[in-house]
């Protein structure tokens, strides 16, 4: 109930305005058709339409409360949350084929909320409308993000956060593992690999983001400057795609054994490495190869 709390306390009209983007046509329909989840003190979640009405029959007094006395906070959050998925992830373009089968229906779940940090965790899923009441746990999962509600963008576009959540994600991992495994100690070199792998790769991404500028502003740097950055970015992608290859190689062999109920969650965990390396490709690389590639056309136009 955290999150309840956290909302309830919060004023929309000096929270900072969400930053300027053209929504093309499928971020446009998300943004019509996205459901919001907020947790209930009993572990259950209370669902949103986006015309943010309860669809759950029991809603908590204090999610009512926030609906009467703060529902705009809701809105802002909508908007920030399209923001943030446009402009800081690629989840919407890697899910695009699921979100447009499913008329474009994304569920997010707001999960957990730190409180130091002021961040939010958002998971984010998808579902055909029907399944939304009927078949809820077919719901496919697509990603997640973090935001700050206080803050205009995170530093480095929240790159860091995602890295460095590995950790925590793998050992709720290991924890599932333990009931959902017929035999966990079979896979006991994966979970040793893996882990050490993770340690490896998270220790030398925090090095990288070290060597480039936090606030993501090509247009300020020097060619140089954006030659040396874009290569630290692509030693991070290459350390992600590593990890993601090894954890892509245990989740085939939990399918091969029909290790089902546990392999879902290793599909769920993939899924987060590629969108970190999609995010890096599609929202960093190719932008300082644009910034580049426009600086070299500048400086190599002959003048009169």
């Amino acid at each position: 109930m955290a999150i309840v709390h956290y909302l309830t306390t919060l004023d929309s009209h000096v929270l900072p305005s969400p930053r300027s983007i053209y929504l093309d046509d499928l971020q446009a329909k998300v943004r019509e058709n996205l459901f919001l989840e907020l947790p209930q003190a009993d572990g259950s979640h209370c669902l949103f339409s986006p015309a943010l009405s309860p669809i759950s029959e029991d809603v908590e007094k204090r999610i009512r409360n926030l609906l009467q006395e703060n529902s705009a906070i809701l809105e802002y959050l909508k908007d920030r949350l399209i923001n943030a998925l446009v402009l800081d992830t690629a989840i919407l373009e890697t899910a695009s084929y699921f979100i447009q089968q499913n008329d474009f229906l994304v569920l997010a779940r707001l999960k957990y909320f730190k409180e130091i940090e002021k961040l939010l965790e958002i998971k984010l899923y998808t579902v055909s409308k029907r399944d939304i009441t009927v078949h809820y746990s077919d719901k496919i999962y697509i990603g997640r993000l973090f935001l700050n509600m206080e803050q205009t963008e995170l530093h480095y576009n929240g790159l860091n956060l995602y890295v460095l959540s590995l950790m925590d994600q793998y050992a709720n991992l290991k924890n599932k593992s333990k009931t959902h495994l017929n035999n966990p100690k079979r896979y006991r070199n994966y979970f040793v690999e893996i882990n050490e792998l993770i340690s490896d790769v998270v220790g030398e991404v925090i090095r990288s983001l070290d060597a480039v500028p936090p606030v993501f502003e090509p247009v300020k740097w020097s060619a140089d400057e954006l030659v040396r950055i874009k290569a630290c970015y692509r030693s991070i992608v290459h350390l992600i795609l590593e990890l993601s290859d090894e954890v892509s190689e245990f989740e085939n062999v939990l399918r091969f054994n029909r290790e089902d109920r546990f392999a879902r969650y290793v599909t769920k965990y993939r899924k987060d490495l590629k969108n970190i390396i999609h995010q890096l490709n599609f929202n960093v690389l190719a932008k300082l190869a644009h910034r580049i590639q426009t600086q070299s056309s500048v400086t190599s136009t002959p003048t009169c």
